[in-house]
């Protein structure tokens, strides 16, 4: 390669820009200006009257690929404003696709080197590549991408986002589904209710019932819990698991579970303190959400704290100590209420109906007493909770762990479709507990792998062998009470 000359002398040059060469007869000048081109036509042309009008300018412009290697510098009007690019230059994070590693991102990062002398980013996110149903590339010459502008029209702009973040794997592609933001609409949807309801309540300065108040600990506890898990998911660009994480804490464990658990009785007031820790906690929810569904999080937000900054200004709620007893506790309770209103819906059950949970004798059940018997009372509609030395005639019995309940249901019971199901259980705690055995019979597995994980997989065994049995014992009182 000879006579080479460096036609592409600007630091400012974006999308658009003309070519800098100048022609003049048959002679090509390269410059900044055209007066620095002019200068150079007079030099090499001595002997001739040559004024700007006598230089062509070249009309093709720089490729795209080509004049975006110097985004990061041009951003910054170049080097005119010195104090902007030191304070910004190098920025933290580019985000962009993977098809342009080679095409964009590897020449801004020699671009950064030339002209700056460091790097120009100091982490490169790639995104997933967007796809239809075909899996083919979303694209205009295509025509198989939606109008997003007509999507946020109907369904809203964090709706749009949600569903498009919400399948979208660090680096991995997607199949774009209209689904997707119908389920980011409703999960708006989903919090302005819940707001709507706070709004509905009457307040007084009544103490909060003993339900009211366990459930504000276990919500501060289950709000710490996934702000501490927070910052590892982000950093490793965990956008989607981040933001399914924060969906299913909204939707199920404050709005179904917290929000049923505070609602005051009808025409009856709560209290204050519980009102106000449940704005605050709603509040606080809105902060770590705000960057994935920035408007209905700041609407929210700003009729939650009507005197405050802005929602975009708040910084991440410094997260609180966890209480894992009240967590652990928590789930159980969850699970034995979820399990009885199975029973109810199975068996055509009224949910006014009192029902009876026992649990095994032997065992003592710490959820029994206190603040978490009145919890699954309220929401188990339970009249009572119990012992039973064994199964009660005409009941509906479940295992929960290694302990095993009771619902006596009188009349409403199937005998012959509870035996059927208590097989089934049966045959599947057969089938977990062979394929324990099998890895603990694999002397490689044995012999290899750590202690820790060896002693799990034994407890494993003993869990599951308490399990079976006790599904036996109670298969066989159900027959025999048949």
């Amino acid at each position: 390669m000879e006579n080479i000359r460096d036609w592409c002398i600007s630091r400012q040059l974006w999308w658009g820009h003309r070519i800098p060469a100048y022609y003049y007869k048959d002679e090509v000048f390269v410059a900044s200006t055209a007066e620095e081109a002019l200068q150079a036509a007079q030099e090499h042309f001595p002997g001739e009257d040559i004024g700007l009008d006598d230089l062509r300018q070249e009309e093709d412009v720089l490729d795209t690929w080509f004049s975006s290697w110097l985004w990061p510098i041009s951003v910054f009007n170049g080097f005119n404003d010195k104090k902007e690019i030191d304070y910004y230059y190098p920025t933290q994070t580019l985000v962009t696709g993977w098809d342009i590693i080679f095409l964009w991102v590897a020449r801004m990062v020699m671009a950064g080197y030339e002209w700056k002398g460091e790097r120009p980013f100091e982490k490169v996110y790639f995104t997933g590549m967007v796809r239809d149903k075909q899996g083919r590339k979303m694209s205009k010459s295509l025509g198989n991408s939606p109008d997003a502008l007509k999507m946020i029209d109907e369904y809203g702009a964090d709706a749009v986002r949600f569903g498009m973040l919400s399948c979208s794997p660090a680096g991995g592609d997607l199949l774009f589904d209209m689904k997707l933001v119908e389920q980011g609409r409703n999960f708006c949807n989903k919090m302005w209710n819940a707001l709507k309801l706070l709004d509905m309540w009457e307040v007084d300065d009544r103490d909060p019932s003993a339900t009211q108040a366990l459930a504000v600990e276990w919500m501060e506890s289950r709000l710490a819990q996934l702000i501490q898990k927070m910052p590892a998911d982000m950093a490793q660009f965990r956008l989607s698991d981040t933001l399914m994480q924060l969906y299913n804490f909204i939707w199920n464990d404050f709005c179904s579970w917290y929000l049923e658990l505070v609602k005051p009785d009808y025409e009856t007031p709560i209290s204050r303190t519980t009102y106000e820790a449940t704005r605050e906690l709603f509040a606080q929810i809105m902060t770590i959400l705000h960057p994935f569904m920035p408007f209905v999080t700041e609407e929210i937000w700003s009729k939650l704290k009507p005197d405050a900054d802005n929602c975009t200004v708040q910084e991440v709620p410094a997260p609180q100590s966890i209480d894992a007893s009240i967590l652990s506790s928590m789930e159980v309770a969850r699970g034995l209420v979820t399990k009885t209103r199975e029973i109810r819906n199975d068996k055509g059950i009224g949910a006014r109906e009192p029902l009876k949970l026992l649990v095994q004798s032997g065992k003592t059940q710490p959820l029994w007493t206190g603040s978490f018997a009145a919890l699954l009372k309220r929401m188990g509609q339970l009249g009572e909770l119990g012992y039973a030395d064994e199964r009660p005639a005409q009941s509906v019995s479940f295992v929960r762990g290694t302990d095993t309940y009771y619902v006596p249901i009188g009349e409403f019971i199937d005998t012959a479709a509870e035996i059927e199901k208590m097989n089934k259980d049966i045959e599947y705690a057969q089938g977990f507990l062979q394929s324990v055995e099998k890895k603990l019979n694999n002397e490689r597995f044995v012999n290899n792998a750590p202690e820790a994980v060896v002693e799990k997989e034994r407890q494993k065994y003993r869990d599951g062998e308490e399990r079976l049995e006790q599904l036996k014992a109670a298969l066989v009182a159900l027959k025999s009470n048949a």
